[in-house]
This record gives C-alpha cells, structure tokens and sequence, in this order.
C-alpha cells in the first residue's frame, strides 16, 4: 500500500532500502514470491513522473521484463502491470521524456517481444491491458518520429512490432468474440500499420482499458489509468 501512496510514503519505502530486496524476489525460486515483487514494481511504475524516472534508472525494470518473458502466466501478468504503467504514463503525458521511457523498454530492456506475446492469451484482463501498452509503444514511436530532425522519420517501433509478429495477432483479434477487442485491435492496425481507420483517440482507450484503477497522476497532472491485476 505504501508503494502506491504520496510521494512521501513512497520516498520513505525507498530510503528503508526496499527497493534493494526487490531484484532477489524477482529471480527467487518461488513463483508467487516473484508475482508480488513485480507487483510492488508494478505500483512504483504507477506513480509521478519522478517516481518513474527513478525506477527507470534501476535493474529493476530489466528484471521484470526477464519475467515477462520467461515465467509462469500469473507471475508474467504481474510484470505486464510494470510495463503498461510506464507507457501509460507517457500516453497520459506524452512528450519526448516520457517517449525516452518506451525507447528505454523497446531498446534497453526488449519489452516488445514478451509484450506481443501476450496477445494471443485467453485471459481477457491480460489481453486488454496487453493491447493497451502495444498502443502505448506505437504511439510513443510515433511522438519520437515527430520529435526527429525534420519531423519526417518513420515510427522507429513498428518494426519490431511487426518482427515479433504484433501485426499479425493484431488481424486475428480483429475477430475477437469480444468487440471491444476487435475495435481496438483494428485500430492500432488502421493507424500505424497502413489502415485507413479511425484510432481511437488517448481518452477513448483509457476508457476502454478495463481491469484498472483510476488514482492521481500526480505532480499537477489528471488522473491516468494504473494497471493492476
């Protein structure tokens, strides 16, 4: 609960030297032990701006990415709450500092390939929130392509969307029994992949996004979506 509260609680969490005992958790051999830590990670990632850029200064975001991509599901759901965290922190504020964020997980951390490999799942809170952070990703390509010299790059995360097959799982949810699934995954297709669809726009996919608590932004800003499982 700490982990989530003011920027004065979290700080004092910090000061204790939690943030030290977490890298063990990640990688101990019990599997709920690891689901919680990514939890408490999950929390951290859900916090100010500040409180974000500290963490992704830290192993800590490796680590999780490491159980995104090789873990039991319940301990990879969990992860998954650290990843959409941070990008939606950046879809709720976005501009080249927080677009650093997502480079930093597609770059730094490989995000992208455990993350699409989450699209396929029959768990319809996980492949919701899956979607939203694959949204995420793309629209944080788009805002570094704007932000470039000459503002005439293309989406430099499409492409290893598209490698670690994003496009195609995109076309098969399209088919989803849930239509709420299938419109959003048509619109990621129809806005960064050559569609020519209507994308829904940043308030109608936190709307859509279910499965998530509203809580402050913090630091002045309106309240974004936190993942939580």
């Amino acid at each position: 609960a700490l982990l989530s509260g003011s920027c004065e609680s979290v700080r004092a969490v910090l000061d204790t030297g939690l943030a030290r005992l977490l890298p063990p958790l990640l990688e101990g051999p019990n599997a709920a032990t690891r689901g919680e830590a990514c939890g408490a990670v999950a929390s951290l990632a859900a916090g100010a701006p500040s409180r974000i850029e500290w963490l992704m200064g830290t192993p800590l975001v490796s680590l999780v990415v490491q159980r995104l991509t090789v873990d039991e599901f319940g301990v990879k759901r969990q992860a998954l709450g650290v990843v959409a965290n941070v990008l939606q922190a950046f879809q709720a504020d976005p501009r080249p500092s927080t677009a650093g964020w997502a480079a930093s997980l597609v770059y730094e951390h490989g995000a992208v390939a455990p993350l699409v490999a989450l699209l396929d799942v029959h768990d319809a809170d996980v492949l919701r929130v899956a979607l939203h952070a694959s949204g995420g990703v793309l629209a944080a390509g788009e805002q570094l392509a704007r932000g470039s010299r000459g503002g005439v790059c293309s989406n430099p995360f499409t492409l290893p969307f598209a490698e670690a097959f994003g496009v195609e799982k995109l076309e098969e949810l399209q088919q989803h029994p849930n239509p709420a699934v299938g419109r959003r995954a048509a619109a990621l297709l129809d806005r960064y992949f050559g569609g020519v669809g209507d994308a829904m726009d940043a308030s109608e996919d936190a709307a859509a996004a279910d499965g998530c608590a509203f809580t402050g932004g913090g630091e002045g800003r309106e309240p974004r979506a936190v993942y939580v499982f």
